[in-house]
């Protein structure tokens, strides 16, 4: 299900025989009832893949203690959403964020990546 082009905050990115849903600049993520929203499109579009980036994040996705990216990475996990997050390293920073995408980056529920390039290259290889 295709959104209008003025509202579209998220789509469906077709690659070879699968595909995944990308957000858009438009889409802001802040709990979980964003997370069930694109749970919903990516099972309209019939993949368990997603990318998202740094913009498409609130503050409080990046500051553990408000477990925003906890809840919204478990949520995802509930349903065996894949996700691929692009966050300059810049944006990661040293702290406890840092800690959780060294961790993370080992699985294969959750990575984060410097590009785009290389976050679709992952997606699209599991």
């Amino acid at each position: 299900m295709e959104q209008s082009s003025e509202q579209a905050r998220y789509h469906f990115v077709k690659h070879d025989q699968s595909g995944f849903v990308e957000c858009l600049p438009a889409m802001l993520i802040s709990g979980e009832a964003e997370a069930l929203e694109l749970i919903g499109f990516c099972g309209e579009n019939e993949t368990d893949r997603l990318l998202i980036h740094a913009g498409n994040l609130t503050a409080d996705f990046f500051d553990l203690h408000t477990r925003v990216a906890g809840n919204i990475l478990l949520k995802l996990a509930n349903y065996r959403i894949t996700l691929a997050a692009v966050i300059p390293k810049d944006k990661i920073g040293n702290g406890h964020f840092s800690e959780m995408v060294m961790e993370t980056n080992r699985g294969r529920e959750f990575r984060v990546f410097d590009t785009r390039k290389e976050a679709v290259n992952w997606l699209t290889s599991i």
